[in-house]
């Protein structure tokens, strides 16, 4: 269970510095779009498996809402942040799975 956690753990703070914009130049509606269809496709990866966590989707609905503010900048960001919490939690849903077999 604390090896899962700390699993978990780096997987999280790996992603999150990996997913900073490199580039200064503001994001644009098609960007925003892209974003919010990977974030959607590891929604509903996590959510087929059972382990789409809490806040995931009300993030992709955040993004929309900022889409349609022209707020491409925050729409990329909040949709980077639920694909982000997508694939982690899949993560968790197969580290459950390898924790249960090591029993």
């Amino acid at each position: 269970m604390r090896k899962t956690i700390l699993a978990l753990a780096a997987t999280t703070l790996l992603g999150a510095g990996c997913a900073t914009q490199t580039a200064s130049k503001p994001a644009d509606a098609d960007q925003a779009a892209a974003a919010i269809a990977a974030a959607d496709v590891s929604r509903s990866q996590a959510a087929s498996v059972g382990y789409e966590w809490r806040d995931t989707a009300k993030m992709i609905d955040e993004a929309k809402k900022a889409v349609e503010e022209k707020d491409y900048d925050k729409a990329v960001k909040l949709a980077r942040q639920a694909e982000r919490q997508g694939k982690n939690a899949a993560a968790q849903q197969q580290q459950q799975i390898e924790a249960v077999k090591t029993k």
